[in-house]
């Protein structure tokens, strides 16, 4: 009897048999499509993710299998395709199951800086690699740049901006992020890891960590403010 599409696709992925194969849809929007994928593999049931992005948005398929070669701070590589030209199908990449793990940022912060650094690390030797991945160098002034002409307008703060800009581009060129974020610093069992690779680039990775203390007071802000809203609702309860 032959295999159903589905099954014998995460079977080909994995070079594994597999059966009791079944697909959840997680997400599905112009940019992406996240699956989680079910299967049963020597008798143990087991998951994956698989994420298809469209061709001109597709340099996290090139880049992460890259990444978890070097470094176990991002989502284990499955396996990945990216079909021909000619095909209308979306490239994929198939890692492990970290879709339900919760944010580091509701742990100490300060591993996710540390993490971001790790990865620095195990690729700082291998920027023509990267470039021949699809990653680009920008630097803090073209990014500065980038701004103002998207502004089209003289604002006081650009001049302060360029400033800032020339001074940071003194600072070593490293594998940047480019949306470093507490959704996309995720607490796994082996510690953070660090998922959405899309809009890497390389360049001042100060500007990975000034973004990421941002969304860290907003989303601790935001949660304690749930926080106590939760109690005092809990409290006018009791004192009824």
């Amino acid at each position: 009897m032959s295999q159903d599409p589905l099954t014998a696709f995460v079977a080909r992925s994995l070079r594994a048999d597999v059966g009791d194969v079944r697909s959840e849809l997680v997400a599905k929007n112009s940019l992406m499509e996240v699956e989680r994928i079910r299967f049963s593999q020597e008798g143990v049931e087991r998951s994956l993710a698989l994420k298809r992005v469209p061709p001109e948005d597709s340099l996290e398929v090139q880049l992460l299998p890259f990444l978890a070669r070097k470094t176990d701070r991002v989502p284990r590589v499955l396996s990945r395709g990216v079909p021909p030209p000619a095909v209308p199908a979306w490239p994929w990449v198939m890692t492990e199951d970290v879709l339900d793990t919760t944010s580091a940022c509701h742990e100490d912060s300060r591993a996710i800086v540390l993490t971001k650094v790790a990865i620095e690390r195990a690729v700082a030797t291998d920027a023509p690699a990267l470039g021949a991945l699809g990653v680009k160098t920008v630097t803090p002034v073209d990014l500065v740049e980038r701004a103002v002409e998207r502004a089209a307008t003289d604002r006081p703060v650009d001049a302060e901006a360029r400033a800032a800009a020339a001074a940071l581009s003194h600072l070593p060129t490293v594998l940047c992020h480019g949306e470093l974020a507490c959704t996309h610093a995720r607490l796994t069992a082996r510690g953070v890891i660090i998922v959405e690779w899309r809009r890497a680039y390389l360049g001042c990775g100060l500007l990975d960590i000034a973004q990421l203390s941002d969304d860290v007071r907003v989303t601790v802000s935001r949660e304690m403010a749930r926080a106590g809203r939760l109690l005092n609702q809990v409290m006018r309860t009791a004192i009824k």
